[in-house]
């Protein structure tokens, strides 16, 4: 009986010591490569890849064009500074490539295809680059332009990121942004996201992740930004889950440490089959895998297919089953498939 008790004390101990090495250990995460758009926003003059909800109103700015005017005839057109939008501070360190630039713009006298926007591109209020680019329409009409960026930068924690934009023309114009639709602002790539890990146990499903510019994923569920699919059309009722916080973790990146916190969205009364999470930040196409597709849709950002969890009690229990998750992020050009699971 003694030799039991012993036994018993020393398993007991070493699930303890184990279980304070696993706590130490850093957590297994996915970091993809992700293009968002960081929407210039009009509170604030912010820059986020926050978006508002669908149906909520465009912010609007007019830029009245600087020349000197004679009787019939402008000259000397100078540049106009329309204005400056900033990120809020970074929550881990990372490298960014900003790819392009997008504004939805109309010429409010007429047309004009001469004009010119210059694009300076900011760390930490420090210019790091400016870009010159035409028109690229001549504004006869509200129309979104490109203007095609190369800037790589690296940012440790607490920094921020910004861009400076003027005009130069002949006429008036007004800029639309702030806005689903309107969603003038700044693509760029990089490790935005670290996915920890899914669960789908019984009828709730979760996901785990951090971000390096956190965004309300409250907000995001009303907007359907993030969806629970399944199998013959099923839909998840996005007023049954939850947005909670997480845990804290300390990450080991290229540049630096990082202390974070997770964030988790909670699923409850999951009734479908073959679930897939699909999450962006932005309105998509909820059957963009569908065989019928034409190429013209917009997929999610990211697709995680989710695996049961069975255990000894069956879809309840979880004693046995290993929670894991496949992701797919739709990205241009570029697909990037990982396993990961997570006990």
């Amino acid at each position: 009986m003694r030799q039991v008790s012993a036994f018993i004390a020393i398993a007991f101990a070493a699930i303890i010591l184990l279980s304070f090495s696993a706590a130490a250990e850093e957590p297994e995460y996915e970091n993809p490569d992700l293009q968002l758009k960081f929407n210039l926003k009009e509170e604030n003059n912010g820059l986020s890849p926050q978006n508002k909800l669908p149906g909520e109103p465009e912010a609007t700015k007019t830029v009245q064009a600087q020349y000197d005017d004679y009787v019939g005839f402008r000259t000397n057109r100078e540049q106009v500074n329309v204005g400056t939008w900033t990120s809020d501070p970074v929550e881990f360190g990372l490298s960014l490539s900003i790819k392009s630039f997008d504004i939805w713009w109309e010429d409010t006298e007429g047309d004009d295809d001469s004009c010119e926007w210059t694009i300076t591109i900011k760390v930490n209020d420090q210019d790091v680059s400016e870009d010159t680019s035409g028109c690229q329409h001549n504004g006869d009409g509200i129309a979104k332009a490109t203007h095609s960026l190369a800037t790589n930068i690296e940012l440790n924690t607490g920094d921020t990121i910004g861009i400076n934009l003027a005009y130069e023309g002949w006429d008036d114009i007004k800029i639309y942004y702030d806005n689903v639709t309107y969603d003038t602002g700044l693509n760029i790539a990089g490790g935005h996201v670290l996915f920890f890990g899914g669960e789908w146990i019984g009828s709730e499903v979760n996901v785990e992740f951090a971000e390096a510019w956190p965004v309300n994923w409250d907000t995001n569920l009303k907007g359907g930004f993030v969806m629970l699919m399944g199998a013959d059309g099923y839909m998840a009722d996005n007023t049954k889950a939850g947005v909670t916080e997480g845990l804290e973790y300390t990450i080991t990146l290229p540049n630096e440490t990082a202390d974070i916190t997770s964030t988790f969205i909670t699923w409850t009364e999951v009734t479908g089959v073959g679930i897939q999470l699909m999450m962006d930040y932005t309105t998509f196409d909820h059957m963009a895998d569908n065989s019928s597709a034409n190429g013209t849709v917009k997929p999610a950002l990211v697709s995680i297919t989710l695996e049961k969890n069975i255990g000894l009690l069956g879809d309840d229990g979880g004693l046995l089953g290993l929670p894991g998750f496949e992701i797919a992020i739709a990205i241009p050009a570029i697909i990037f498939v990982a396993r990961r699971f997570r006990n």
